[in-house]
């Protein structure tokens, strides 16, 4: 009789223990349940990891006001490889929306997000709208022209009375898209580009290019960058090399101030948000100084609007992609974006005097 009994207990015991750990379990999933989970595959190590520091510091700025809404993070490491492998861990994570940016890492993905139907927001991407923007793939940045057209018709390029152009550029999807609208916007403005050359990405010596540069008779200088590695390192060498005719660098890459303080006192001219002007997003560069101690930059900007831009649609009842097509602008801290394509934010640019 009292094994029985004993046996009894122990069943009412299992019992009991199995009810906790479901309802603990449940706990715990409904708990996860309630987030809209975002996965941001940002180059955190490698050449680019600027971009990917400051995208993640303007993301987490904007997080600080949400609720409803958390980020998983994986490191690109600056590679097209090592981007989808990240891309791939977070999609075993179940998350809601994925967030990359760089066209060498994004271009891949948005692919693969094509392929899968799964929701892709990229940012800091200025590659053609066709090898990015696709059904499942929203851009909110710039586009190539954005980045070539401050070149050619902002009041303080020195391109304006040239007539001929040197051009050098990056050799991927980035540099390639930026060079073949500043070699259409040469032939609209009747420029004559005496030199066009490019450069292997993350390229350390110059010098042989730019000698071709200094020899080239050209009266202008352009060239496309993708990292501060690249940028100082081209002007730096130009420097060197006594190459006295003006310098454009017309990808953005010189926007950031601390880049700019790394070439010194030389001087050239670089695309730029409006971000950059004074008193421009006030507010938010002060926010952001007092968090991490440093003046933000426009890849902060960025990872901060984005967020906020996933906000309007995290709790929609429409699929997000669709969600986003029907915003037509946002007048967030890098500038005023505004949807020229379906799934394509683009923020327009102005040129800069550096020194």
């Amino acid at each position: 009789m009292q094994q029985n009994k004993n046996w009894i207990i122990g069943i009412v015991i299992v019992i009991l223990l199995i009810i906790v750990i479901v309802g603990v379990s449940s706990r715990k999933n409904t708990s996860e349940n309630k987030y809209f989970t975002v996965g941001a595959v940002l180059p955190l190590t490698g050449p680019a990891a600027l971009w990917g520091e400051t995208v993640k510091n303007g993301m987490e700025l904007a997080l600080e006001q949400k609720a409803g809404m958390r980020i998983l993070y994986e490191d690109s490491k600056s590679t097209a490889a090592d981007g989808i492998s990240a891309y791939n861990l977070l999609q075993n994570k179940g998350v809601d929306l994925s967030v990359s940016e760089t066209s060498l890492v994004a271009v891949p993905l948005s692919k693969i997000a094509l392929e899968r139907k799964l929701p892709l927001l990229v940012s800091l991407v200025a590659t053609e709208h066709s090898k990015i923007v696709n059904d499942y793939t929203t851009r909110y940045y710039t586009d190539p022209t954005n980045y070539a057209i401050p070149a050619f018709n902002d009041p303080l390029s020195p391109v304006i009375k040239a007539k001929k152009i040197a051009l050098l550029h990056r050799n991927d999807e980035l540099g390639v898209s930026v060079k073949d609208r500043i070699v259409e916007l040469s032939a609209t403005n009747k420029k004559e580009i005496v030199l066009q050359e490019s450069f292997t990405p993350n390229e350390k010596d110059y010098r042989t290019v730019l000698t071709k540069v200094k020899n080239s008779g050209a009266d202008v200088f352009i060239f496309v960058v993708a990292n501060p590695v690249e940028a100082v390192g081209i002007v730096k060498t130009a420097k060197e090399l006594n190459i006295n005719i003006p310098m454009i660098e017309s990808s953005a890459v010189f926007a950031d101030l601390d880049t700019r303080k790394q070439a010194g006192d030389i001087s050239f001219y670089s695309t730029s948000y409006d971000f950059s002007l004074p008193g421009k997003a006030e507010d938010f560069k002060t926010k952001y100084l007092e968090k991490f101690g440093k003046a933000p930059n426009f890849g902060s900007a960025f990872g901060y609007d984005i967020v906020n831009l996933i906000d309007i649609c995290k709790n929609k009842k429409e699929a997000v992609r669709e969600c986003l097509s029907g915003v037509n602008q946002i007048d967030g801290v890098a500038g005023t974006a505004k949807q020229t394509a379906p799934g394509d934010f683009v923020v327009s640019m102005h040129l800069e005097k550096v020194n």
